[in-house]
């Protein structure tokens, strides 16, 4: 048993590495979030400010330093800053999310109810793709699901030693400094309700409430206290009040959703495992009075706290609920091993729904399969869908579908991977095998993630990313000055390699000779006006975040000054930093 559980945690390790670690820098950012957090790994790495690094040498940065410190370690220990050294910390924290998932899974029903959990934590979409992303989500996730987890085992085990208590304290200053308040505040109102529920609120006595308190505010409060002390009003005004009250209780920070928000992200963010959500929820409903014995009641109290905190808050993204996702991943482990097992008392009515789960992934997997097909042969089945889609994901149709023809081999493996998963699926639901079931739906999300990873994400870069027009723009201007002109964007800034203020005629030296960065559209703009002097030296080819705009290298001589038709104002530089609780 023990020797099965080691073999078995070390397989997991291996594919998460495999889904997070390949080809983990080869991809240039090309997205708002992702270098805007790069930019502050450079600061730290490059002045050697830790406390309050600022973006561009006078922007506060929106998150708790946690994973920009972790950044920039790994950014020592490899020699420089690059999008590997970034994303990693992503990368094996996600890792650890999953082994910690499947540590808990087999310490409170066995080995496989812990490698089911794991396996489909690691390939769901929300989980694999804050893995691979330098941003702070899966710094804070990890953090609030080993404080989740660890409290989990100090409550089964009855009594609270003083050194546990206090490493669940240093959870939970972690996860503060991850993001902010919340790290601490979710897991503290999840250890309530689930004591209030079983009436054991005196439990909270053996946590030394008082002591932890204090410890959390040492760990986290201590660079709170430094960081207002460089930053003053500003940082107080944006960490404190904008990224967490306000972003919370307002509409006016962005990603404002309806409160049945998560409802689908969350059926989305776990597809194709959550076709299974009905029978799973069907069977926690007929082991309602046995929650408490078989461990299922605190993982339903983490999920629903979570759920319901964020859905409450105005500002939504579907990566805020990644913390419940272990705790989802658990039940559907196991609640797999009793069905796999014949443990699960099963009626003809519950046999027929956990059927049609089985079909609707297998019709889910199919219409991929053919939608694929379609596009190497030439039709646009993608198109079918646009008018369901944002006028976004609309504009994005296009390149997803000049995908498939450019990487046939790619995609020929990964339908015979595919079919070989559908083999498994077909026959496992005929049968009733449901280790076939999911080895078959095993085997489709990683390959579908593998295929996200290695072909889809590569080629959007390639579109999108400024990072080959600005190594060009560093070599051409060397040392001389250059200026956001009218726009800025993070991306650029990050591959400049130095700071780039905002155009200013204060700013320039009449004896020298200085660059503008602009959108293309700008200089068309100046162009027609016959601005003397200024001369277009090159254009991106990427078109940005967004994709709407590429940028242009103007130089300009010594003495020129830019004419501006309207007065200046100049491109928000926190524009995307509203994504904070």
């Amino acid at each position: 048993m023990r020797q099965q559980a080691i073999l078995t945690g070390i397989a997991l390790m291996s594919l998460c590495c495999l889904l997070y670690l390949w080809g983990l820098g080869g991809v240039p950012f090309y997205t708002k979030g992702e270098p805007r957090e790069a930019t502050v790994v450079w600061e730290i790495y490059t002045t050697h400010e830790w406390v309050l690094p600022l973006r561009n040498g006078h922007i506060i940065p929106s998150k708790p330093p946690l994973f920009h410190w972790l950044g920039t370690l790994v950014s020592y220990a490899n020699g420089e800053v690059n999008e590997f050294t970034i994303r990693f910390p992503s990368a094996v924290l996600a890792t650890m999310g999953v082994l910690l998932t499947y540590s808990t899974g087999v310490a409170l029903w066995g080995v496989e109810a812990g490698a089911v959990a794991a396996v489909v934590l690691a390939t769901s979409f929300e989980w694999s793709r804050a893995a691979t992303t330098a941003r702070v989500d899966m710094t804070l996730t990890v953090c609030m699901v080993a404080a989740f987890l660890f409290f989990l085992f100090i409550y089964r085990r009855g009594e609270v030693r003083r050194r546990d208590a206090f490493f669940f304290y240093v959870l939970l200053g972690l996860a503060t400094l991850a993001k902010g308040p919340v790290g601490a505040i979710l897991p503290g109102l999840t250890v309530v309700a689930f004591l209030a529920w079983r009436r054991d609120l005196v439990f909270l006595r053996q946590l030394h409430v008082v002591t932890g308190g204090l410890l959390v505010l040492l760990i986290a409060g201590s660079w709170y206290g430094l960081a207002l002390w460089q930053g003053g009003s500003e940082f107080f005004t944006k960490q404190i009040m904008k990224e967490n009250v306000l972003r919370f209780f307002t509409n006016d920070a962005g990603h404002d959703h309806p409160f049945y928000y998560f409802l689908p992200n969350l059926f989305l963010g776990m597809a194709p495992w959550s076709f299974f959500f009905p029978p799973l929820i069907m069977f926690l409903y007929r082991q309602r009075h046995a929650w408490a014995e078989k461990e299922y009641l605190y993982l339903i109290i983490w999920i629903a706290t979570v759920f319901l905190f964020y859905s409450v808050a105005k500002s939504k993204r579907s990566v805020y609920i990644l913390p419940l996702y272990p705790a989802v991943a658990l039940l559907i482990g196991a609640w797999w091993q009793e069905l796999r097992q014949g443990s699960a008392a099963m009626s003809a009515t519950f046999f027929r729904l956990i059927q049609a789960s089985g079909y609707l992934c297998l019709l889910f997997v199919g219409v991929t399969i053919a939608a694929i097909a379609c596009q190497a042969l030439g039709y646009d089945a993608l198109g079918l869908i646009r008018p369901l889609l944002h006028p976004r994901d609309q504009s994005n149709l296009p390149l997803f579908t000049d995908i498939v023809p450019l990487q046939p081999y790619a995609f020929l493996l990964w339908s015979v991977v595919t079919a070989i998963a559908v083999g498994l699926l077909v026959l496992g639901i005929q049968r009733r095998y449901w280790g076939w079931v999911f080895t078959g739906l095993a085997t489709f999300t990683i390959s579908a993630v593998l295929l996200v990873n290695v072909v889809f994400q590569p080629t959007v870069a390639t579109t999108r990313t400024y990072r080959p027009f600005m190594e060009r723009v560093v070599k051409t201007v060397g040392q001389a000055p250059l200026f956001f002109f009218l726009t800025f964007d993070n991306g650029a800034l990050y591959y400049a390699k130095r700071r780039v203020p905002h155009y200013d005629t204060s700013l320039v030296k009449p004896e020298v000779g200085y660059f503008l960065l602009m959108r293309k559209e700008e200089w068309d703009e100046i162009a027609a006006r016959n601005e003397p002097n200024l001369v277009m030296i090159d254009v991106s080819e990427g078109t940005g975040p967004k994709d709407r705009h590429r940028l242009a290298l103007v130089q300009a001589p010594k003495g020129a000054y830019v004419s501006i038709a309207e007065p200046v104002v100049p491109a928000n530089e926190d524009e995307s930093d509203a994504d904070a609780l």
